[in-house]
């Protein structure tokens, strides 16, 4: 005749397991999600055109990590989608104070002083931003529209010529606003 053996738990098992149920530890919760997960949920926000929703996860993000260049940068950019240069300015400038070799920021920041009529300050951050990197095919267009706004003609035909040079076709509003401004400025 074969014998049952029944389990005997070790009583430390059985009052922990007791103290666990007791305390509503049972039922596991999920993970938060990560900053880079929510950076990414902020980003997919802003691409579809949801800023308000991508604005205060970036800004969530901030008060946990206040020097993350990324979600200042994005912020910035979010907040110059929605008209908001006063913020956009202030994110932008908070970046590059933590990075200021970064040539991208600094022609974000000169994109949003154009839109808020800040042509000295554009011309300052575009100007270092295609110092930092030449190749930099939209600063170099942004250069031509300050120069054009502030009626140089020469400066804004040589901008736009560099632009035309390093345009990859990214952004052909771009691209071809800038064969119209070529045209117009040469009397074609």
């Amino acid at each position: 005749m074969k014998r049952t053996r029944t389990l005997v738990r070790p009583i430390w098992v059985v009052l922990l397991i007791w103290m666990v149920a007791a305390c509503g530890g049972a039922t596991p919760t999920a993970p938060s999600p990560s900053v880079e997960e929510r950076f990414r949920q902020a980003n997919e926000w802003a691409q579809r055109g949801e800023f308000q929703k991508a604005i205060a996860e970036y800004e969530a993000i901030l008060k946990e990590d206040p020097d993350n260049v990324s979600v200042l940068t994005n912020l910035g950019v979010a907040y110059y989608q929605i008209g908001q240069l006063d913020q956009a300015i202030a994110q932008y400038q908070k970046a590059l104070s933590l990075a200021p070799q970064d040539a991208d920021i600094h022609s974000n920041l000169a994109a949003a002083y154009v839109q808020s009529n800040q042509l000295d300050k554009a011309l300052d951050e575009y100007l270092t931003a295609v110092q930092l990197n030449p190749n930099l095919a939209e600063a170099h267009f942004g250069l031509g529209v300050v120069y054009l706004q502030q009626g140089d003609k020469d400066k804004a035909i040589q901008a736009f010529e560099q632009f035309q040079a390093l345009d990859t076709g990214q952004d052909p509003r771009a691209s071809d606003q800038a064969r119209q401004y070529l045209q117009q400025l040469k009397g074609e």
